[in-house]
């Protein structure tokens, strides 16, 4: 039978089991704080053998909510758990939508759930690098354009570095600038403030400099043996400084030297995509070698028939905006 976890961040965070599966920091203690700083709810379950799955409730209209299981569950529970999870979940919140982006061996019926698939929430595709301690073997494995940018950036006085909390106060308004331009250009919509202030008191930001403007960031979670890549955000004018370069460099060698196994970049363009607006970002990060991994997806389902009939015919109204 599922039931509610009891017991302390520690204890859930062990009870991760794979915790070398792409995402796994979204199932972890660290992002439920996450979730309770951007101001919703969260909720912890164990199914009937003991694995774990975190939902968070989101509004995402007026009348509907979700209850999302980000990048899980990480083991999917047995069919007969499904209806006693979504029961607990409503005891809680009542919601209309069951989101999930389970792993490899998801079938759309699970117990008395049809699920279907949606647009992607978290990316369904990745590059996770190897981390060798080794930086020096590490540089070697990089693409040779990679390397010689990264050089580059050496030679137009770049300097990186972590990000103390003080300084990212003090740099704020131009780390959030950055991001609202970063995003327009690659038409993805902005994080909000709220939330990347959230992310501020959990994340390592990092930063590189040319003299005193930041040119390029980025926020990275730890958690097992990876450490995911969640934002980055450069400044395009000065795209030929090849700051992203040097950044992810300096990265990588402290993720060497911290123990991470794993860089996990966190979403790119599907293979064979090269229109696809990921395919620069793609590029980029590719040049620093790895492993493509994918995932199945995002599902939803319905846990209140009336409200998701409403939910899905306002989605295809909006779909079909010009």
């Amino acid at each position: 039978m599922a039931k509610f976890f009891v017991g302390t961040d520690e204890e859930w965070d062990k009870l991760i089991v794979d915790p070398v599966q792409s995402g796994v920091v979204l199932q972890s203690s660290m992002w439920a704080r996450v979730q309770h700083a951007r101001g919703n709810s969260c909720v912890r379950i164990l199914d009937e053998n003991g694995a774990p799955s975190l939902w968070v409730s989101l509004q995402i209209m007026p009348l509907v909510s979700v209850w999302f299981c980000p990048k899980g569950p990480l083991v999917l529970p047995p069919q007969s758990d499904w209806s006693e999870i979504v029961e607990l979940l409503q005891s809680i919140k009542h919601a209309t939508v069951l989101r999930i982006e389970p792993p490899h061996g998801f079938t759309l019926e699970q117990g008395n759930l049809r699920f279907a698939a949606r647009r992607d929430v978290s990316s369904s595709h990745t590059l996770m690098t190897q981390i060798l301690q080794d930086t020096e073997n590490l540089f070697k494995t990089f693409h040779e354009k990679t390397r010689y940018n990264i050089r580059v950036a050496e030679k137009h006085g770049i300097v990186v570095k972590k990000l103390s909390a003080e300084e990212v106060i003090k740099f704020e308004d131009r780390i959030l600038s950055l991001y609202t331009m970063t995003g327009s250009r690659h038409e993805i919509t902005a994080t909000p403030r709220e939330d990347l202030h959230a992310l501020f008191s959990v994340c390592d930001v990092w930063a590189a400099f040319s003299g005193e403007n930041i040119v390029a960031t980025s926020m990275q979670a730890g958690f097992g043996k990876i450490l995911t890549y969640l934002h980055g955000a450069s400044d395009y004018e000065r795209r030929s400084m090849m700051a992203p370069y040097a950044l992810h460099w300096a990265i990588l060698q402290d993720a060497a030297v911290r123990g991470f196994e794993l860089y996990d970049w966190w979403g790119i363009a599907p293979s064979g995509s090269e229109n696809h607006r990921l395919a620069g970002v793609t590029r980029f990060k590719m040049g620093f070698g790895g492993a493509i991994v994918d995932s199945p997806g995002t599902f939803d389902a319905s846990i209140d028939p009336v409200r998701f009939a409403l939910y899905t015919a306002l989605r295809r109204l909006r779909n079909r905006r010009p």
